[in-house]
């Protein structure tokens, strides 16, 4: 699978910076089966591929071997992997409905590094940050024009990520040592209710 991966990254990036990202994000640990392998691509490789190519999502080689990697799936895998799977699934959330906002915020401080949340909608937002909230508002409208559909960046000892939804957004505030692809992967899940009844 390495080898396989080496020679898709290598045709964006040197052979060298290939190795080493591989070797970066597989140190975080090593997925076991086809199924894993093609989230761990999507997740965890993907975003930090992303950061060092100009594209918005990943190149069309890496999304067909995601694809041809989730075809090794056997029928019955989705039921084991349970929790996993489930998590992969889209969610529906509704921004203009406070306890749904609230609910959100709360279930999102509780991702592995999170240290504060914001989710906002057209008619109020609800913020939850372990210290000085940080103001996010002030990045959304700059995101909404460029279009993004998730965006993070890394501050001092900081990760910032946001996901733009409907006519509000979603903001995390995590430590540095936070697993991004995770927290990308929880952001990019949700749907608006707006969108989806559209």
């Amino acid at each position: 699978m390495e080898e396989r991966l080496l020679q898709i990254l290598s045709q964006y990036i040197s052979l060298r910076a290939a190795e080493n990202l591989l070797q970066r994000v597989l140190a975080q640990g090593r997925p076991a089966s086809p199924v894993a392998w093609a989230q761990w691509i999507e997740a965890t490789l993907g975003p930090e591929l992303l950061r060092l190519l100009p594209f918005r999502e990943l190149p069309p080689e890496l999304k067909a071997l995601v694809r041809e990697l989730g075809d090794l799936a056997p029928p019955h895998a989705v039921e084991e992997e349970g929790e996993e799977e489930e998590e992969a699934l889209e969610e529906v959330v509704d921004l203009e409905d406070p306890q749904a906002r609230q609910d959100l915020a709360r279930r999102l401080a509780r991702l592995e590094g999170v240290v504060g949340v914001m989710v906002a909608g057209k008619s109020g937002k609800e913020e939850l940050f372990s210290g000085e909230p940080v103001p996010l508002d002030l990045a959304y409208p700059l995101l909404r024009r460029q279009g993004y559909g998730v965006f993070y960046a890394i501050l001092e000892g900081e990760i910032v990520a946001l996901r733009p939804l409907a006519q509000g957004y979603i903001g995390l505030l995590a430590r540095k040592e936070a697993n991004i692809g995770r927290l990308l992967h929880a952001l990019r899940r949700l749907i608006s209710l707006a969108e989806v009844s559209g």
